[in-house]
């Protein structure tokens, strides 16, 4: 006995989220079954019935993309959706009639939405005091503090609190988008081990309102989110002293070597982090404007953000937003924002 399954469409809602949360698409549908040659209501429910659900009545499956469900939307906003969750409820006036909630969700984001999460938190770093002089500027590195503003006591130093700030700067990574290359494939689990190599470097101008030299990249981390979502965290540090440090001159015998007045003689600027990078070059145009504007980056995007070409229901490559981090080396190297 064939069966006709008849999905009505009786709902939709769409809910747009930012990070750290995705947006999410609601559809609603009333499912009933029918006997293919008499045309009569047949008794069933969702629980025993499951594979025919799947199979013959095109209801999908968690995991699905909405492209999936709906192979019109192929190639569309839709192939970044995909089902999360699938609720059913009886509807009491009809015979074996049930509506089914199907919820996709997708956390990729397109301009102008952001697609950075930026957190702030301060801290301090304690510091060995031999002058009272502090840094005006990164390039102190390696020179000479003059002056008589003795701290120390025969060589032994006062202490302080530098402030600091950490930065962190999160984005997702979905793991099934396609690479640039002639034949597109998944680009997988992202591979850290290039990125490393930018660890502990300071950037060489100006970054989203620090000093150049006074903001050190300390790091990266890359935990699971949700399905094929990966969660990169990026932590900064921004220094008060641009991570620098007094360092006195040492006698033969490596003890602090002292002037006729028993203090430190030559104490020097020290710089742990002698290593410098473009924090540009760690973002596109538009997540830069959102970690340092805000929401005011909404308001004019600009060129960083290409307006939609007509027909914006297709998904470009050009209007989804993901941070570049070195394209040739952490992302693939698509066309910069």
């Amino acid at each position: 006995m064939a069966t006709t399954w008849i999905k009505t469409k009786i709902g939709m809602t769409f809910t747009r989220g930012l990070p750290p949360a995705g947006s999410q698409l609601e559809y609603v549908y009333r499912v009933t079954a029918r006997d293919s040659a008499t045309s009569v209501a047949e008794t069933w429910d969702p629980f025993t019935y499951a594979l025919n659900l799947e199979n013959d009545a095109g209801i999908p499956r968690p995991g699905d993309t909405v492209a999936d469900f709906d192979n019109t939307l192929a190639g569309t906003w839709a192939e970044k959706f995909r089902f999360r969750t699938l609720s059913w409820t009886p509807v009491t006036e009809g015979l074996s009639m049930w509506d089914v909630r199907m919820v996709a969700t997708s956390k990729d984001v397109w301009c102008p939405e952001p697609d950075v999460l930026r957190s702030d938190s301060t801290q301090t770093r304690r510091v060995e005091l031999y002058r009272t002089d502090e840094p005006a500027t990164a390039g102190a590195g390696g020179t000479t503090i003059s002056g008589s503003n003795f701290a120390d006591k025969e060589g032994k130093p006062q202490h302080r609190d530098v402030s600091q700030v950490v930065i962190t700067v999160q984005f997702l990574w979905n793991s099934t988008d396609l690479d640039d290359a002639a034949t597109p494939a998944p680009i997988g689990y992202p591979n850290l081990a290039t990125g490393a190599a930018e660890i502990n470097k300071r950037n060489t101008a100006e970054w989203i309102g620090f000093p150049a030299g006074s903001v050190l990249f300390a790091g990266i981390s890359a935990d699971p989110d949700q399905d094929e979502y990966i969660r990169l965290t990026y932590t900064f540090i921004y220094d008060q002293w641009y991570h620098l440090e007094q360092q006195p001159e040492l006698d033969p015998e490596q003890r602090v070597e002292l002037n006729g007045s028993g203090n430190a003689g030559t104490v020097k600027w020290f710089q742990p982090y002698p290593n410098t990078y473009d924090f540009a070059d760690l973002f596109g145009a538009y997540e830069l404007a959102w970690l340092e504007n805000g929401w005011a980056a909404w308001a004019s995007p600009g060129v960083a953000c290409p307006t939609p070409s007509v027909g914006a229901s297709t998904y470009e490559t050009a209007q989804k937003k993901r941070p570049l981090l070195d394209a040739e080396l952490w992302y693939p190297s698509e066309a910069a924002p």
